[in-house]
């Protein structure tokens, strides 16, 4: 018996020992399979990636506005560290960065064991050459040659080229399959974004076999990287930089833009921030500072911003005004200063009046109690039309990420969203581009140029070509307005700037002549009102149209109409005019 009890216990530890085997074996066989793998083949055979550069951003002059310059990282692959405080210390002394964050980044790592995770970029061909010298100790540190993204003029049109970052997990997870990798830069706003497929290239990279020492021996295979496409915009550079230069300390945004084709010449918003901020690691700080800011330098507020219009939205309730039977150009509306409705008042600017009113004289003085007066003839949902005839209201089709469509109100609109009727006092306010009514100075922009081409709504674009292929030619939908109505506008507008007393005299130019409407649109913050000015030039055959916004920057007969005198007067100065 006792015999049995021996031989049955000893089984036991012989079954329990040949358990323990098998789980280690399973467990160094299947849970370390892609460990030990990886460190098998990389210890015979090694893949050099070869980093494909982003294309180049220019302007429509052929001025790089955005390029790829090579860049020395330094990277490690977290499962190859050893010593930890070793790696550290090392990195720290020889990158000349804080043992702290040296250690961080390694932390990081150990996120994605098995990837390069870069630890320090563009690091200079000194620290190189003393990287390579301790690559034999330290089989955990890579050195590689990347592409670096460099906007060489800063924050220059930094919303229309946008950034880039780097691809995050979630995003790696769901694209890796169209070829990008762990560290690629992704485009995030901008043509950057927008474009990505285009600017971005395909990888390519070289199989090597290495000997005892890690040194190369044979290529077993080679793929050539292929760059991305070069992109060119219709920007001009010189423009551009000096609308951001009349911006300069102010909140705001300046549109140029070709009426006959939607091409944008211009486009700036401020305040403006900096690209480069988001790819290099030492400027974090200001990556913080831009996120926290409340005035908002990431948003293009030429696109994204929505703003009540003001005065300029006059040129609407003409067009809606003059469509209805009961108004021609000649009608005479009188303007003693204010009009009443029921217990309410609604003032005209000028506090006397402007006494009896045609059309023509009513835009050059943008005269409030006239286009009550119109508004009230013509009704909520003939405004609303027109309104949205022009393109106020929905998205322009820029090709740029971020447009807001902006808010065209009506009677329905109001009843749906708020649960209230129209009322009359609602259409007076909507008369001079007040009340629900929100539009970005790009949409003004494009409603201008409807006057300035004569009846034909434009689709704005930036990006003209990628590389040799031409992807917007200026697409054109025609209004069938009034051709004699848009005509005495047209005149009105000229009156607005050359016309003795006309609110827009500060816009105009000596050699030629410019066309435009002045705005000021009150907020409901009790801050300062905006500014507007919407215009062309030359009146006969307009090549340009140029919108001011000045956000609570008071009046747009001053700032915004004076500005705008200088972006035509550059514009004469670049021949575009």
């Amino acid at each position: 018996m006792l015999f049995i009890m021996r031989i049955w216990f000893f089984s036991l530890i012989l079954i329990v020992a040949m358990g323990v085997l098998f789980a280690g074996l399973f467990y160094v066989q299947v849970g370390m399979y892609e460990k030990y793998s990886v460190m098998s083949e990389e210890n015979r055979l090694k893949v050099v990636p070869l980093v494909a550069p982003r294309g180049s951003i220019f302007d429509r002059n052929g001025k790089v506005l955005v390029e790829d310059v090579l860049s020395f990282d330094v990277a490690i692959i977290y499962y190859r560290v050893e010593d930890k405080d070793s790696l550290t210390n090392v990195l720290s002394e020889v990158l000349e960065v804080p043992k702290s964050v040296v250690s961080r980044r390694i932390k990081e790592a150990g996120k994605i064991p098995y990837s390069p995770v870069s630890i320090a970029s563009n690091i200079g061909m000194e620290k190189v050459i003393r990287l390579e010298e301790l690559e034999m100790n330290h089989p955990d540190i890579l050195l590689e040659i990347s592409a670096k993204r460099k906007y060489l003029y800063g924050d220059s049109a930094a919303h229309v080229v946008g950034y880039v970052g780097s691809i995050n997990r979630s995003e790696f997870k769901r694209l890796k399959h169209y070829g990008y990798k762990i560290n690629d830069l992704v485009g995030r706003d901008g043509v950057e974004k927008a474009f990505d497929d285009y600017l971005r290239g395909t990888h390519g990279g070289k199989q090597i076999e290495v000997d005892h020492r890690g040194r190369e021996a044979t290529t077993l295979g080679y793929r050539e990287p292929l760059p991305g496409k070069d992109v060119y915009l219709t920007i001009d550079l010189e423009l551009q930089k000096t609308c951001e230069k009349l911006l300069e300390k102010k909140k705001g945004a300046i549109v140029a833009m070709d009426p006959s084709t939607g091409a944008v010449l211009a486009m700036a918003s401020a305040p403006a921030y900096d690209p480069g901020i988001f790819i290099n690691r030492e400027r974090a700080s200001e990556l913080s500072k831009v996120f926290g800011s409340r005035n908002y330098p990431l948003m293009n507020r030429a696109i994204a911003g929505t703003y009540p219009p003001g005065s300029v939205f006059k040129v609407i309730t003409a067009l809606s005004g003059l469509d209805s039977s009961d108004a021609t150009i000649k009608t005479v509306f009188n303007c003693q200063g204010s009009l009443s409705l029921g217990k309410f008042r609604f003032a005209c600017w000028r506090e006397k009046g402007h006494a009896d009113q045609i059309l023509r004289d009513a835009i050059k003085h943008s005269c409030n109690v006239y286009f009550f007066k119109l508004g009230l003839l013509a009704g909520v949902d003939r405004i609303s039309a027109f309104a949205k005839k022009c393109g106020l209201g929905q998205h322009t089709g820029i090709d740029i990420p971020g447009e807001k469509a902006g808010i065209v109100p009506s009677s329905a609109w109001k009843r749906k969203k708020l649960n209230e009727r129209w009322y009359k006092g609602d259409t007076v306010n909507y008369s001079i581009g007040q009340g629900y009514l929100l539009c970005s100075p790009l949409q003004v922009a494009r409603m201008m140029s409807i006057f300035a081409n004569k009846g034909y709504l434009v689709k704005p674009y930036v990006v003209e070509f990628v590389d040799k292929v031409r992807v917007n030619a200026g697409e054109k939908v025609f209004l069938n307005l009034s051709t004699s109505d848009v005509s005495e506008i047209r005149e009105g507008l000229k009156a607005v700037v050359n016309g003795k007393r006309g609110t827009g005299v500060k816009a105009k130019q000596s050699d030629v002549i410019v066309s435009g409407k002045t705005g000021t649109a009150q907020t409901s913050r009790g801050k300062k009102n905006h500014g507007w000015f919407a215009g062309f030039a030359p009146f006969d055959e307009a090549k340009l149209t140029v919108v001011v916004f000045d956000e609570h920057g008071g009046k747009g007969g001053y700032y915004a109409a004076e500005t705008a005198g200088k972006v035509f007067k550059k514009a004469k100065e670049l021949k575009m005019l």
